[in-house]
């Protein structure tokens, strides 16, 4: 029987504020308009949670039998490399925890309506086919965009749409910047494995760009998120004190400054450890402000 703690590490929970940070921000957002139902952003949190978790767990698998993650390298799928579990338990521990994150959502949609089922639908697919069958999106030039998509827009679009009953554009722009640095873990993850990738003919926009090309984007993707809320403040779609999230900027600057001098994957190993901070970051500050904004 396989232990807790193993099926804890297998979700690689480091990983999870990749979908709590933008059910956070949607719920914040909605408080707008409208009072916090917390039976619903519990909910809420927990579906998309469990959706991070299949998600990483099928990735894994996937990741293994297509031998982008071997032994010893950056990128392991840790529990598999170290026998902890093996390629068919991640696979089924992922379809599990899909299956419980879709109940979840058919729950929210029986409690707020239909509307949730195109937000969590697209969501499942996109999780398990970002690397699962030939034409997975990680595989062929479409993870960032697939990542941006899920836990960068609709997860924010679904967070506040079960509190509102009600969505627009303007929760669209909101969610932008988050969605750029979701992007920006992806890229600098592609920047680190630039050359690893063309070895078992993995596309990625990374590669297809060249590495000039690599770093213009993931420096437009980190940089563009602070301009993006700069216009969103600009515009009074968020207010002034969610400018807070500035105070994250030496870590952008940290990151973006090993990732234009050095070609090193160990180096860019710091980068994406540092992008994923950097997204922490900066959503619990810009959640913290718009809180402080929307509040007084």
């Amino acid at each position: 029987m396989i232990s807790p703690k193993v099926i804890l590490a297998s979700t690689r929970p480091f990983s999870l504020t990749a979908a709590i940070i933008p059910v956070l921000f949607g719920t914040i957002l909605a408080l707008q308009s409208t009072s916090i139902n917390w039976g619903l952003f519990l909910l809420t949190l927990l579906g998309a949670v469990f959706m991070q978790c299949g998600t990483n767990l099928v990735n894994d698998y996937y990741d293994h039998v297509k031998g982008a993650d071997q032994p010893g390298s950056l990128s392991p799928s840790g529990v598999i490399d170290r026998g902890e579990m093996t390629p068919k338990q991640v696979h089924i521990t992922g379809l599990i925890f899909f299956a419980l994150g879709s109940i979840i959502g058919l729950v929210l949609a029986g409690l707020t309506g239909r509307f949730i089922l195109y937000i969590g639908i697209p969501s499942l697919l996109i999780g398990y086919f970002y690397t699962a069958t030939r034409y997975a999106l990680a595989y062929n030039g479409f993870g960032e965009f697939a990542s941006g998509t899920t836990l960068g827009v609709l997860a924010v679009i679904g967070s506040f749409y079960v509190q509102t009953l009600t969505v627009g554009w303007n929760t669209v722009m909101m969610a932008l910047p988050n969605a750029f640095l979701i992007m920006a873990i992806l890229q600098a993850n592609n920047l680190r494995d630039i050359d690893s990738d063309k070895l078992i003919n993995k596309i990625t926009v990374a590669g297809l760009l060249g590495r000039t090309g690599a770093r213009i984007e993931y420096l437009i993707l980190m940089i563009g998120a602070y301009v993006l809320l700069l216009i969103l403040v600009a515009i009074s779609l968020l207010p002034s004190w969610s400018l807070l999230a500035f105070l994250s900027l030496p870590v952008a600057i940290k990151a973006l400054s090993i990732s234009l001098r050095t070609w090193d994957p160990k180096e860019l190993n710091t980068t994406l450890g540092l992008t994923a901070m950097l997204h922490l970051g900066f959503g619990i500050l810009l959640c913290i402000g718009t809180l402080i904004g929307i509040s007084i």
